[in-house]
């Protein structure tokens, strides 16, 4: 059977999710869309560790970032997330 490199992605999609800091990230921005400055009050973690986090999950493709003036929004990437979804499915 060839090796399926789709794969990987899943992988390292799934090492972006190994964090439960990540993991509640996801969940907040699943509700609603949000701004660094916001995450890092909901989080009480500094500014760079948020931005740390943010990046993993951004690299990972499952969230978007949109410049919005100074600021940064940051929103749950779904179409990504349903993708890796039925990659579980056909596990």
């Amino acid at each position: 059977m060839p090796y399926d490199r789709r794969l990987d992605v899943m992988a390292s999609t799934l090492r972006a999710l190994g964090s439960p800091i990540r993991l509640e990230m996801l969940r907040v921005l699943g509700e609603q869309e949000r701004y660094c400055g916001d995450i890092v009050k909901l989080f009480s973690l500094s500014q760079s560790t948020v931005s740390h986090h943010l990046k993993t999950l951004k690299d990972a493709g499952l969230i978007v970032a949109e410049e919005r003036g100074t600021a940064t929004c940051y929103r749950v990437n779904r179409p990504r997330l349903a993708e890796l979804k039925e990659q579980f499915v056909s596990l």
